[in-house]
């Protein structure tokens, strides 16, 4: 397993390089073309992991960043290389992130082709904090797929409209056995019987249909006010096509240095299993499998989810720190089917920068969910073994370029 690895990141190291170079050539006669990237490194401490009772460090992500940007054609792609520690599996991937091309047009609105970022609920982020909302695990936040995305002008009103017939897709590698769940964005995807729960599920994200509209408001526009909608196609290769929806409202705004977001969000995935396809004995139609970064895990099919977050910036400087804001984010899933217990996720953090450096301080808490607790199955049926609130801690430092 050795050699795999080195060698994916060696030659990411030796893309970006060479890359860089060129950007940097290219920048001396002003080109449009600008390349970037990151490498991230974490510390993590989970209250529930005893073979690592003093956490543990590792590399977090390293990756590519390509922009181009004439003033009338742009695009954009990002690929990833991840190599999680012992105490996160201990296993190695790198995937497409996004990758897309596109148009503006001479009233300043956009079209986009390829892997691109779903225009739903606050966006283009739910969340302050590094790991996001619950609304990312359950595939509603920072979540990529393949297709179009239009966007009108900016303005006191905008609005957007994606059509994807596929999800975002395994476009990579890695030495986890779950293929199908190798990719950064949480889609519904067939389950896996060695790192999965066995449950013979074999569904996936098809002709996804995304409106969004936003209402600018304010005298500087510093509050906005939203409501976006989603259906699609859950296709579960036996030929029982099933649909799934969505429904969000959303609210985000600054009060001066203080910040609030606000969202409520309700999906209904109705599914077609068989008497077969589940484990525990649950009904196989209360939950769906959902795979990224290398793991499918259960998704109760019908829920709600709430979110509501606050952030204050600090001004001035530490010494060579600045950019200070500290953050309380909070979401919430209630599941509407099977009396599944809720899932609850709190993230009271502080990022900062020097640089290019960015950092993060996150303290979690939370019950149910696959990264804040022990019950991997959270998101549908819980354990009443992990019914208290887990802890994690996460420190990072990245380097942006």
């Amino acid at each position: 397993m050795h050699k795999p690895k080195h060698a994916c990141l060696a030659i990411l190291a030796l893309a970006a390089a060479a890359i860089c170079g060129l950007a940097r050539a290219d920048s001396e006669a002003t080109s449009p073309l600008t390349v970037g990237g990151a490498i991230r490194f974490n510390y993590v401490y989970k209250s529930w992991q005893t073979d690592y009772p003093n956490g543990f460090v590792g590399l977090d992500t390293a990756r590519i960043d390509v922009n181009y940007d004439d003033g009338r054609l742009i695009g954009s792609a990002q690929y990833r290389y991840n190599r999680f520690p012992k105490g996160q599996g201990g296993y190695w991937q790198h995937f497409l992130h996004h990758g897309w091309v596109g148009m503006r047009f001479a009233d300043k609105s956009t079209l986009h082709v390829g892997l691109d970022q779903n225009p739903f609920g606050l966006f283009p982020l739910a969340s302050n904090n590094f790991y996001e909302s619950i609304a990312f695990y359950a595939g509603f936040e920072d979540k990529y797929d393949l297709g179009l995305t239009y966007a009108s002008r900016p303005g006191p009103f905008e609005w957007q409209l994606g059509f994807y017939p596929r999800d975002g897709g395994s476009y990579g590698g890695g030495s986890n056995t779950a293929g199908a769940s190798n990719r950064y964005s949480y889609n519904i995807v067939p389950d896996d019987d060695a790192q999965g729960f066995g449950t013979g599920q074999n569904d996936r994200e098809r002709n996804t249909l995304i409106g969004r509209m936003a209402w600018h408001i304010g005298s500087a526009r510093q509050h906005e006010v939203g409501i976006s909608g989603l259906t699609g196609t859950i296709r579960n290769g036996a030929g029982a096509d099933s649909r799934r929806n969505a429904l969000a409202i959303h609210y985000s705004g600054s009060f001066g240095p203080l910040k609030a977001m606000l969202e409520a969000l309700r999906y209904d995935y109705r599914t077609r299993h068989g008497a077969a396809q589940t484990y525990d004995g649950l009904d196989p139609n209360s939950f769906v499998m959902l795979g990224a970064f290398g793991y499918p895990f259960p998704l109760a099919s019908k829920g709600d989810i709430v979110i509501a977050n606050l952030s204050y910036d600090l001004p001035g400087k530490l010494g060579p720190f600045g950019g200070f804001k500290v953050y309380n984010d909070y979401s919430v899933l209630h599941k509407r089917v099977g009396n599944y217990k809720d899932s609850v996720q709190n993230v009271t953090g502080l990022t900062f920068s020097s640089g290019k450096w960015t950092f993060y301080m996150d303290f979690m808490l939370g019950k149910h969910h696959p990264y804040i607790s022990p019950d991997f199955g959270g998101l549908a049926s819980t354990s009443a073994a992990h019914d208290g609130f887990s802890r994690r801690i996460n420190l990072q430092a990245g380097y942006y370029f």
